[in-house]
């Protein structure tokens, strides 16, 4: 108790609200009066987890009733999401719920208005933690670094991915041996003129000038 007292008026009003709203569930929340006659009178109900609106309410009361617990003991939840905005998105969702099950559910009793009452004050009390983080500038914060994370981690993905660019190829000898061919073939027709000045035997200019 010291340690739920040591916490603030917002996590306290979550912890009562849920608590309660958790133990109210299982009581009828539709109930159906009739008469049989000589049988007698009787009356038959169902409570808060006859449908799947009702089992997701209760299990975000748990979920919420096991995360305060947690910020009780001092254990780190690992999740991206600080305790104040986890505390309002499952406050609002139960809420919401617990309304729209009390306005669409025929035959309602007293223990669906309370729990309605008991759901609007979990939603309450995450306001006030909210407040004390900071407010509506707090949940925008840890929405946009959420939004962030995400998207550098989307960005990064097919970096990694992307197979590396090939290394450039060396040139081909052959660009080489085509260069040496070329030179080889125009140097080749003076080789069969000087031949024939050879066996023509026409005397160069120094012998003419001798």
């Amino acid at each position: 108790m010291d340690r739920l007292t040591a916490l603030g008026r917002g996590t306290q009003l979550m912890f009562i609200a849920s608590v309660l709203l958790l133990i109210i569930s299982f009581f009828n929340w539709q109930e159906v009066e009739f008469d049989l006659g000589p049988l007698g009178e009787g009356s038959a109900g169902v409570s808060m987890w006859d449908d799947l609106g009702g089992i997701i309410i209760g299990i975000l009361t748990i979920v919420l009733i096991a995360r305060i617990v947690a910020r009780m003991a001092a254990v780190d939840v690992p999740i991206p999401l600080s305790f104040a905005t986890t505390s309002f998105v499952l406050g609002v969702l139960i809420a919401v719920l617990a309304i729209v099950k009390n306005l669409t559910d025929n035959y309602s009793t007293w223990a669906s208005y309370v729990g309605v009452v008991l759901a609007i004050l979990v939603a309450v009390g995450a306001w006030l933690e909210v407040q004390d983080a900071g407010g509506v500038e707090h949940l925008k914060s840890e929405a946009s670094s959420l939004g962030g994370s995400g998207g550098g981690a989307a960005t990064a993905a097919p970096a990694a991915a992307a197979p590396a660019a090939p290394a450039p190829e060396a040139p081909a000898p052959a660009a080489a041996a085509g260069d040496a061919s070329e030179g080889a073939s125009e140097a080749a027709p003076e080789t069969p003129e000087a031949a024939s000045d050879a066996s023509s035997g026409e005397p160069s200019s120094e012998q003419e000038t001798t």
